[in-house]
């Protein structure tokens, strides 16, 4: 009788997709379409919900549905499938020449509450219809994400597909089998979350890549960095797994991108990290996790505001997205790339160095402006002596106006009528020289600094710091800081 009722239920299933496949939108096109932010080769995408957001086209090129096509939202219910978010997305990527992602077949979480109760014979035969249906109805998906998070949520019922088996993995093994029969013209994702800020992780999830690439299984990388992974995580930690990923061959996609912050602070983080992912030759598109205030799945991530105004995160992407193409390879901060100057000095001293001082820099948590950490030096004070902590390279900075710093003096040392500090850049091929203006600071104090970026050659920085002169009072040895340093419109 089980045989007869789950042979049944197949059929009901099957009847129900194939007579609502006319109706969806199919596409033999995967080029990626010329609109939103990004141009060239590489997408920029987000995700859809119930609706398509009004404007979603004029920011993104690439669709993932949030929860659409995940199994326990497709089937709650056993036999009874709700297709309607899923459709929604699939149809408006496929009528916009966008490329869709069918997210996701297999994941521990978020899976059918029924099929844990069911023999492993069940559990099998269900999450084989499952997957050929989608399969079935979403065949002109461009990408699937096969497994979803394989470290940190496996499956209630995956011993009844292989469990680890010979491989450690068997049970991914047979997962991306399937796949590869029902989705035969789809490129095959894995996906994970804490891999970019995890160089340990990252080794373990390439064993899981190379043993599905050793069978032909794989088609790209999937590493989420969601704002957990990404607001802390320092560039070298994210081009040292970046260069892990890659070395398999396989492509890498960032699939469920998101940074918290205030205004501020977003957009620095969004300066110094994003064109780590997007301009390494590598990554062949970037997901954003939401961007609307108030439907994002974590408070402070969002891009776009609910009045409709952009966050500053966002008119920089705008900025940034306007003249790089990406696949330059992500420096984080030199090296000519756009408008990536950002520094909080939490992973060190970020490539900065120091002149006519005692000793430093160093990264410390003696004093922050945010944050735990500083860039602090010590200076021999004399008078009208000058001391220097700066960073050289090239740097574009086009979009942007203004150069934001932070400096704070310490409680010791003879400051006198008080130490001037002045923050300024050189640039072009003569190394022509803009500060910001004398201020002044005692024992203790601490001053934000602005330099007004107009009227220079904003392609081509070759150095930025901060300059500081001894009063002709001043004597002895002080410690001064830095941080928190930024571009601003």
């Amino acid at each position: 009788m089980g045989g007869i009722v789950l042979f049944a239920n197949r059929i009901a299933k099957l009847v129900g997709t194939i007579a609502l496949a006319g109706m969806l939108i199919t596409s033999l096109s995967v080029d990626y379409a010329q609109a939103g932010l990004a141009s060239g080769s590489k997408f920029l995408g987000n995700i859809i919900a119930g609706s398509v957001p009004s404007g979603f086209g004029s920011y993104w090129n690439q669709v993932t549905p949030e929860n659409g096509t995940k199994w326990g939202a497709v089937e709650g219910t056993r036999n009874s499938m709700n297709w309607g978010q899923a459709d929604t997305s699939y149809n408006y990527a496929k009528s916009n020449g966008m490329p869709f992602k069918f997210h996701t077949l297999v994941w521990g979480s978020q899976e059918p509450s029924w099929v844990g109760s069911l023999s492993a014979a069940n559990q099998k035969a269900e999450v084989t219809q499952w997957i050929q249906l989608a399969g079935q109805r979403y065949g002109g998906s461009e990408f699937v994400d096969v497994v979803n998070e394989p470290l940190h949520a496996k499956p209630d019922y995956r011993n009844a597909i292989g469990g680890d088996g010979a491989t450690g993995w068997d049970w991914v093994v047979w997962s991306f089998q399937q796949a590869r029969a029902a989705f035969p013209n789809s490129k095959l994702l894995i996906n994970e979350y804490g891999v970019i800020n995890d160089p340990n992780l990252a080794d373990q999830y390439v064993n899981i890549i190379n043993i599905l690439k050793s069978r032909g299984l794989i088609d790209g990388i999937g590493i989420q960095c969601h704002q957990f992974s990404m607001d802390t995580v320092s560039v070298s930690t994210m081009n040292t797994v970046l260069g892990k990923l890659s070395a398999t061959g396989l492509p890498i996609y960032v699939s469920e991108l998101d940074i918290t912050g205030d205004d501020a602070t977003q957009l620095a983080r969004y300066q110094q990290k994003f064109p780590v992912l997007w301009e390494n030759p590598n990554v062949k598109g970037i997901t954003l996790w939401g961007y609307i205030q108030g439907q994002t799945w974590i408070n402070g991530t969002h891009l776009l505001n609910s009045n409709g105004t952009e966050r500053p995160s966002l008119q920089w992407l705008k900025s940034y997205l306007s003249g790089n193409t990406g696949g330059s390879g992500g420096s984080g901060g030199s090296g000519g790339t756009t408008a990536s100057i950002y520094h909080d000095f939490e992973s060190g001293t970020e490539g900065w160095v120091g002149g006519n001082i005692n000793g430093g820099p160093w990264s410390t948590t003696a004093w922050a402006s945010k944050n735990t950490h500083s860039l602090q030096v010590d200076i021999p004070m004399a008078s009208n002596a000058g001391h220097y902590m700066y960073k050289t390279g090239t740097f574009n900075v086009t979009g942007f106006n203004q150069l934001r710093a932070t400096v704070h003096g310490s409680s010791w040392g003879g400051y006198g009528s008080g130490l001037g500090v002045k923050l300024y850049v050189k640039y072009g091929s003569n190394y022509a020289w803009k500060d910001s203006g004398w201020a002044t600071i005692g024992a203790n104090g601490t001053i934000n600094l602005t330099l007004d970026l107009t009227g220079i050659d904003k392609t081509n920085i070759k150095e930025y710091g901060i300059q500081f002169i001894d009063a002709s009072n001043s004597s002895g040895t002080a410690s001064v800081y830095v941080d928190n340093v930024y571009l601003w419109n």
